[in-house]
């Protein structure tokens, strides 16, 4: 954490304090209220939102300053309460050196700090040892370390829960998990059990964490609510069936928005189909997980007999072609453009070649070749609207090979030809 004083940060809550002297005011009610009005702004300036700062890439990072704690002796008592009701730390230990870097780029899970900073932390509400047991780490001497904040439990869970379906369930049978719940700030000798509503915060997360070799909890807490930790994780996880069910229903409810003329509602709706096959969309940042879940023969109506990659791969170039229209009905050019070059950029690289080369061959035996005609015609319109004239040409040329019929292909690519003479 950043604790070094900042000038500027110190005057202004300087100033806002200064007319707060609980010893100048006594009148007994606003000596009340004005208790309420200091704890007020300590929980503005001291919760975690407050030290969230944008990483790029859809990724943010907390960056602390508490030059709070530095105004006076009675701010520093006041606040330092305050700042460890709102701000409670887990630490994280794993027995492999590069959990910390997945965890905070595939992840998208903000990490307080790491390497040394996090070997020394003691603060932490909660610690979440995972070991391999019947695997060998990857290196010698101390586990990777790190820590992230109990309001991205969650996230980390999350995480954790797509990683294993990248083994297609395979991994976490192999992994012993170890919670310890603590004081972080009490005498070493104070054995008091973290609040019930606490705990609850603390468990219900790793209801995502499915299959592990062995679970311990450690520390004073509700069997009940471990009881009911348990019980989640022992609920398997959806099947390729089930995911593809429940994403077709959202890209249809979607397609019904769109038809209403609601694109915002209908993109939404998207993002919410893309995640039910394990693809999480964060801004611009794309997350395709769980590959290997779906290389599976379908064995139930409507899919009866197809694999379940290729269902996967048709929704998703569907999924991309109504989200670039939905963007070009919200006249967002931009987007459209990048939704539907980061589609085509894939084909291209699927074929050997480099996004730069900007060639493309069409693939009219694929059963989605309608659909990735649709992208190519309407990522063309975008970049025609941007002014990419000879962009716009390349992609609807492409588009009336796969639409050879469409009228509305014919006459956007007649508008952006060359003329001669």
């Amino acid at each position: 954490m950043n604790c070094r004083p900042n000038s500027g940060s110190r005057y202004v809550i300087s100033k806002r304090l200064a007319h707060l002297r609980l010893s100048s005011t006594p009148n007994p009610e606003a000596t009340s209220a004005t208790k309420l009005t200091k704890l007020q702004i300590y929980g503005h300036v001291l919760h975690p939102s407050s030290f969230r700062v944008d990483i790029g890439e859809g990724r943010v990072g907390y960056k602390y300053n508490l030059s709070l704690f530095r105004v006076s002796r009675l701010v520093y008592t006041e606040s330092l309460k305050i700042f460890r009701q709102l701000n409670l730390f887990v630490v994280v230990e794993t027995p492999w050196h590069e959990a910390e870097q997945h965890v905070s780029i595939e992840g998208n899970v903000p990490i307080i700090c790491r390497d040394d900073a996090a070997q020394h932390f003691t603060g932490q509400t909660l610690a979440v040892n995972i070991e391999a047991p019947e695997f060998q780490t990857d290196g010698e001497g101390e586990n990777n370390r790190f820590v992230i904040l109990l309001d991205d439990l969650v996230l980390f869970c999350r995480m954790w829960y797509y990683s294993d379906l990248n083994f297609a369930g395979d991994l976490n049978r192999y992994l012993t998990l170890t919670l310890t719940l603590r004081q972080p700030f009490a005498a070493p000798y104070d054995d008091t059990t973290l609040p019930k509503a606490l705990q609850r915060r603390i468990f219900e997360p790793f209801g995502l964490v499915k299959g592990l070799n062995d679970v311990i909890v450690k520390g004073q807490h509700y069997p009940s609510l471990v009881r009911a930790m348990r019980e989640e994780m022992a609920i398997p996880y959806d099947t390729p069936q089930k995911c593809l069910e429940e994403a077709t229903k959202l890209h249809e409810e979607g397609t019904k928005a769109l038809e209403r003329k609601d694109p915002k509602r209908a993109i939404e709706l998207y993002i919410q189909s893309f995640e039910k096959i394990h693809i999480i969309c964060i801004g611009r940042k794309r997350l395709i997980w769980g590959d290997a879940w779906f290389d599976v023969q379908l064995t139930d109506k409507p899919y009866k007999g197809l694999h379940g990659q290729v269902v996967r791969m048709m929704l998703r170039i569907t999924l991309v072609a109504n989200i670039v229209k939905a963007y070009l009905d919200m006249q967002d050019y931009e987007e459209a453009e990048f939704w539907g070059m980061r589609t085509i950029d894939l084909m291209r690289e699927a074929n050997g070649w480099s996004p730069d080369d900007n060639r493309d061959e069409p693939v009219l035996d694929f059963p989605g070749a309608a659909q990735i005609g649709e992208i190519y015609y309407r990522t063309g319109v975008a970049q025609k609207a941007l002014g990419k004239r000879d962009e716009a040409r390349k992609l609807l040329k492409m588009a009336a090979v796969y639409l050879p019929h469409e009228e509305t292909v014919k006459r956007e690519l007649a508008s952006v030809s060359l003329q001669i003479g």
